[in-house]
């Protein structure tokens, strides 16, 4: 068995990292959690943080999450800032 460590969410490099849950692959504890939309025009973010800007917008929020719609554009910036944690897609 190895030693699992946890990093501080704080800690974790900015950018996407990505995971295959098929694989048993540990999901990233990062700041924002992102899925891209079917049909790969923008991206659903989960987060704790509050986002604004330019193409983003609130789709719904509960007591702890955020969810956000977001544009390609949008997100690209937003990796520069922030740590995301995605399921890596099959290409």
């Amino acid at each position: 068995m190895t030693l699992v460590i946890d990093f501080p969410v704080d800690r974790i490099s900015k950018g996407v990292h990505t995971h295959w849950p098929e694989l048993n692959e540990r999901k990233v504890a990062a700041q924002i959690d992102a899925r891209l939309s079917y049909d790969g025009k923008h991206y659903f973010l989960r987060t704790k943080l509050e986002l604004k800007g330019r193409g983003i917008s609130l789709v719904d929020h509960d007591k702890v999450m955020l969810r956000y719609k977001v544009t390609i554009r949008a997100f690209e910036k937003i990796k520069l800032e922030y740590s995301i944690s995605m399921e890596r897609l099959l290409d």
